[in-house]
């Protein structure tokens, strides 16, 4: 019996998928509520880089974000980064970072890229192993409340059971009565 066909793995693992996917749902939800709040809000394309850091400097008018001016091939950029991150990095560190799919004043635009980091700001992407494992778990009931296909019948038979049938006596003759052996010889053929 495999692990998601017991009832009680399969429906912790489908209520721990569906507590999963209402949370994925409620984090969009409330992203999609402060970007209609915001009106100095656009939308970005979400990308990641490798870059080098330049300088990290202080952003005296936020309490969240400092600069950190880098260097992406011959291009130099300035990042509004999250003051803990920005305090990681030094000067010549060679770093990944990754860019909010929106841009305001109000937050860190972009991130250290970390596997965290990527299901914090895209949780949507959780959706798809979700309902994958979901289909998953459900075919595995289906499979474990499928009837089982009927048993094969075996017959057995020993030695002494085939020894005896030697010395059984034909039917014919226990069914015929002397009447009927009569019967037989009247009749003309």
């Amino acid at each position: 019996m495999s692990l998601l066909s017991r009832p009680a793995f399969r429906w912790s693992a489908l209520a721990a998928l569906w507590a999963l996917v209402g949370t994925v749902l409620w984090i969009v939800t409330v992203q999609v509520f402060l970007l209609a709040l915001n009106p100095f809000c656009q939308v970005q394309r979400p990308r990641t880089a490798r870059v080098i850091v330049k300088s990290v400097d202080r952003d005296p008018d936020s309490q969240l974000t400092d600069f950190v001016t880098v260097k992406q091939g011959e291009d130099e950029r300035v990042l509004r980064m999250s003051k803990a991150e920005a305090a990681e990095l030094h000067e010549y560190d060679e770093v990944w970072i990754l860019s909010a799919w929106y841009l305001d004043n109000l937050r860190p635009t972009q991130f250290r890229l970390t596997p965290l980091r990527v299901l914090l700001e895209y949780p949507i992407l959780l959706l798809l192993p979700a309902a994958w494992l979901i289909w998953r778990v459900r075919k595995a009931k289906q499979k474990a409340d499928a009837a089982p296909p009927p048993p094969i019948r075996r017959t057995f038979t020993d030695d002494f059971h085939l020894r005896a049938q030697r010395f059984a006596k034909d039917t014919k003759e226990e069914d015929s009565t002397p009447m009927d052996t009569e019967k037989e010889r009247e009749t003309p053929k």
